[in-house]
């Protein structure tokens, strides 16, 4: 199985797929303050848990962008879950199954409402704003590794001894997949949160004069919701 470092590269393409629609701009013309920890705690509960008020309140964003967004962040985690058990050809193939791969997304639609990090109080700096995120990682994949481990291995040795010489490609990675989903949805009610990991955030200005995270912040942050052992 892949290391979790390769998560930190899908969470690149996850923060462009999540619309940071530019703000600040609405909060200037209002005389507010920009609300930068509002604004993060809205990306957070936009992308894990399908929840938009915070992100359209300190953005630009319509629940279309913020529906368009939590949806790509799923089934960029369901890429990544095909790239971490090995059948990412497939899943990125026009061969794969559609059922198959709302299932996918759908049990990673679970697993996210487990999220779980806080979020403080920003703090001003000549940078922008410093915003200090908490977050428990969910692990629901060490209590199925071993099993997941022993069916992998299992297949392994079917394919090396030519069990699926008669079976497609297609077909012999729609089945393993399926396999490996069905394992995995076993142990959701075994969900553990891990112990805290803190990061911070800086919530800057671009060249366009509004307020964002970095795609590099998104990914460091995107890369301990989910713990891949």
């Amino acid at each position: 199985m892949k290391h979790n470092r390769w998560k930190a590269v899908l969470g690149a393409f996850l923060a462009a797929a999540l619309m940071l629609t530019g703000c600040g701009t609405l909060s200037e013309l209002l005389g507010m303050e920009f609300e930068a920890d509002k604004y993060v705690k809205g990306i957070l509960d936009c992308t894990y848990k399908g929840e938009y008020a915070d992100y359209m309140a300190t953005t630009e964003a319509t629940e279309d962008d913020c529906v368009s967004s939590y949806e790509s962040g799923l089934e960029v985690e369901a890429g990544y879950f095909a790239s971490y058990i090995g059948f990412s050809d497939y899943f990125n193939s026009e061969e794969m199954d559609p059922q198959l791969k709302t299932d996918l997304v759908d049990f990673y639609r679970e697993v996210y409402q487990h999220a779980s990090y806080q979020v403080k109080d920003a703090v001003k700096t000549d940078s922008g704003y410093n915003v200090e995120v908490t977050i428990q990682p969910i692990d629901i994949f060490t209590p199925a590794l071993t099993e997941l481990d022993t069916y992998i291995t299992e297949v392994e040795n079917g394919l090396n001894a030519g069990l699926y010489d008669e079976v497609s490609d297609a077909d012999f990675y729609k089945g393993y997949a399926q396999g490996a989903l069905d394992i995995c949805e076993k142990y959701v009610d075994q969900i553990t949160l891990l112990d805290d990991v803190t990061l911070v955030l800086l919530v800057s200005e671009d060249a366009d004069g509004y307020y964002a995270i970095s795609d590099n912040d998104f990914a460091n942050v995107d890369a301990q919701i989910i713990y891949y052992p």
